[in-house]
């Protein structure tokens, strides 16, 4: 039996592993450039929703403002809410065209925000966000590139063995990504199936080996013969 409690345990162990890796999937490293606004009251964060940034590809401006005169449970900065209402923004390529954009509240995430649009080509991006913050007036310009983030990048680049057109690789990045989901969701199933399947096993092996040790000791045990009253 303690052989089989050891075991139990090895196997819950590599079930716990599991779990935490598929919590812990890897995902893209963002690079954003972080600066205090209204004489060091709030910081914003901003970068690009998706980094690495390619041409062709759904993204956006990625932004958090915290208040850092107040703190949180965990002592960080606390999330500043309602800026899509107070704040603008537009987005301008190689100082020249210039687009407005539209502030949305992430879902479930206080204090972040974005605004979604797709860059068609590769270069230096700029944000310009301006509005205020709880009556202190915001006007800032964060603009792409090395220690602040990522300028967006050429899809062909990265294309191999050919390289396509963009509606073409967009279609082609989006069913990568579709499949890449599927394949680890159907491995991290298989996975527990089979650590199922090993525990089962092992639980029917331990109930059957139990009587059969106990018959094994009463079948090895001396024989004493009985002896009459008279003797």
């Amino acid at each position: 039996m303690r052989t089989f409690h050891r075991t139990w345990r090895t196997l819950v162990a590599l079930a716990l592993a599991l779990g935490l890796c598929a919590v812990l999937a890897p995902g893209g490293v963002s690079a954003h450039e972080r600066r205090a606004l209204a004489d060091g009251k709030y910081q914003a964060v901003v970068g690009f929703l998706n980094e690495p940034a390619f041409d062709n590809q759904l993204n956006g401006l990625d932004l958090t403002v915290t208040d850092l005169t107040q703190k949180d449970a965990q002592g960080n900065g606390k999330p500043v809410e309602g800026l899509e209402k107070t704040l603008r923004a537009e987005v301008s390529y190689g100082g020249g065209k210039t687009m407005p954009l539209t502030i949305q509240t992430r879902f479930g995430m206080p204090g972040k925000y974005a605004a979604y649009f797709e860059p068609t080509a590769a270069g230096t991006y700029t944000f310009h966000i301006s509005g205020d913050i709880a009556g202190n007036k915001i006007d800032e310009k964060f603009e792409s590139g090395p220690g602040r983030f990522n300028d967006v990048q050429s899809l062909s680049a990265v294309q191999f063995p050919a390289q396509q057109g963009a509606a073409t690789s967009d279609l082609q990045a989006r069913a990568d990504a579709a499949d890449a989901k599927a394949n680890a969701a159907t491995g991290f199933g298989l996975a527990g199936m089979l650590l199922g399947l090993i525990g089962v096993g092992l639980g029917a092996w331990a109930l059957r080996r139990r009587p059969v040790a106990a018959d094994t000791a009463r079948a090895d045990a001396p024989v004493v013969p009985r002896t009459s009253q008279g003797d």
